[in-house]
């Protein structure tokens, strides 16, 4: 886990105490011996740091009495500093903090990206699919076990609670193309659709629910899909049980680039055609590939399955193709990205 700042400030403390009595000491002896800006700070180094060279010229006996002064509130410090200067390099918390420092960096020049509230089960299986569609994803969690997780995979994320408006505008929500809050109770992931719909009006929300109660409140929050993790393994059981063909059938269509089919979805506007009238007809001509159109969903969520050839495909329109893994990416080396 990278240390907190309560973790450090032992060093911050340090360092603060060590610039203020060089500070003390350059003052000090500037105005009793009458010294050089740099003849002061020389004296004062040599002094604190117990190193013992020659002085700049002979002390009064003000500037003795100032001498030891300075040595009793100095003692020591200089060997404590230095030690956890040390402990802070060698046990690698400086090597994770300028990492997380980069990582921060590239996480405020994301544009597009998806971010993800909660590593549970429920975020990590999210996660996991994703990074396999080449999604840039920004993890907001708070154990700090898990967050030490991700960095060593090298992943985006932010050590923090989601509920906190700073939180999520440190994760790019404002420039996030998509949200998903995956954690454990109700209203927190209300609270993380509200604000996070207030901070950005046109990023898709998707929360998880647990109870009944609650999926009404998460869409007038502003949650454009709701999915309740536990209904939706039930109604699978139970699948498995009324049309288990159907259901093993399903599970062949995988929504990764490694599964036996893949099932994908493009905006009409990325898709090339051989004139200004986009069908389903010319659209397959043009793309050159074996995979099938299988479902159109037009602007206003009206869903046409199946369309057939001549079926005209309108602006703002997403078109679901389904082909083996090659095919597709045949689409995706042709697509005309917007």
């Amino acid at each position: 886990m990278l240390p907190s700042f309560k973790y450090l400030k032992e060093l911050y403390y340090a360092l603060a105490i060590v610039i203020g009595i060089i500070v003390l000491g350059i003052f000090g002896f500037m105005t009793i011996e009458g010294y050089s800006f740099s003849e002061a700070l020389y004296m004062t180094v040599i002094t604190v740091s117990t190193v013992g060279f020659k002085e700049v010229r002979e002390l009064t006996l003000e500037g003795r009495y100032f001498t030891i002064f300075l040595i009793l509130v100095s003692f020591g410090t200089f060997a404590f500093t230095l030690s956890s200067v040390s402990k802070y390099v060698i046990t690698g918390t400086f090597q994770r903090y300028y990492k997380k420092y980069k990582m921060d960096s590239r996480i405020n020049n994301l544009e597009g990206h998806v971010v993800l509230c909660g590593a549970g089960r429920n975020g990590i299986e999210a996660l996991e699919n994703l990074l396999a569609h080449g999604q840039e994803v920004v993890v907001i969690e708070m154990d700090g076990d898990i967050a030490n997780e991700l960095n060593d995979q090298g992943l985006y994320y932010i050590e923090g609670d989601a509920t906190e408006e700073e939180v999520l505008l440190s994760a790019g929500i404002e420039k996030a193309s998509a949200l998903v809050t995956a954690l454990p109770k109700d209203t927190d992931n209300v609270f993380v659709v509200l604000s996070a719909r207030e901070l950005n009006k046109d990023v898709r929300i998707v929360t998880r629910c647990t109870h009944d109660s609650s999926e009404s409140k998460m869409k007038i929050a502003g949650a454009n899909v709701v999915i309740m993790p536990d209904k939706v393994g039930g109604a699978r059981m139970a699948g498995f049980v009324i049309n288990h063909n159907v259901n093993r059938f399903i599970d062949t269509v995988s929504l990764r680039e490694n599964g036996e089919t893949y099932l994908i979805e493009f905006k009409v506007g990325e898709l090339p055609s051989n004139n200004n009238k986009k069908t389903i007809g010319n659209i397959i001509d043009t793309l050159d590939t074996n995979c099938k159109i299988v479902g159109i969903m037009s602007a206003d969520f009206n869903y046409v399955m199946n369309p057939p050839n001549d079926y005209e495909v309108l602006p703002k329109s997403q078109v679901f193709f389904f082909g083996k893994p090659a095919e597709i990416k045949k689409i995706k080396d042709q697509v005309i990205m917007d």
